[in-house]
């Protein structure tokens, strides 16, 4: 179900993305609206699949030091049933069908080259349908981050609803 935005729900989205935890008061008082119509707004975003909530967490601080993208191969007729078994593991943190040199591309986040090596052979490559995989460590995160502008237009800027 695809909802129709307008400008309340783009200024409530952006607002959370920069900080997850903004009263919707605060929110309210920039949009010049109430703090009813904000909750009442973002429930409707929720409930819609637009937007959830969530914590995150930095796995390095959680000792987790072998992270890596792994391409994979999958069998004909058996992406989804590969992805679903995939999805189901705990290390993966994203998973992607794409469209190019692999079937599904997925980040992991293991405790160290043993827990990476082990997660390959014993699960991954035990699952039927997987062909082949690559593994590329990652050595250096040079940007993670969950914010884009949910903004419809690139040159449009919603920062403040004008007053009412």
């Amino acid at each position: 179900m695809q909802l129709p935005m307008d400008d309340l729900d783009r200024l409530i989205l952006q607002t959370l993305q920069q900080d997850g935890r903004t009263p919707f008061a605060h929110i309210a008082r920039q949009a010049g609206v109430s703090e009813t119509t904000v909750r009442i707004r973002y429930r409707a975003l929720v409930e819609a699949g637009v937007v959830r909530t969530v914590g995150i967490v930095d796995p390095y601080a959680l000792g987790f030091q072998a992270p890596a993208i792994i391409g994979v191969t999958v069998a004909p007729g058996q992406i989804d049933e590969v992805a679903r078994r995939i999805a189901e593991l705990p290390e993966v943190s994203y998973l992607v069908m794409t469209l190019g040199a692999f079937d599904l591309v997925m980040e992991v986040f293991c405790r160290d080259l043993s827990h990476l090596t082990d997660f390959l052979l014993r699960q991954i490559h035990l699952i039927p349908g997987v062909r082949s995989t690559q593994t590329l460590m990652i050595a250096r995160s040079y940007k993670l981050s969950y914010r884009w502008s949910p903004l419809t237009e690139p040159e449009m800027e919603v920062s403040v609803l004008p007053e009412k």
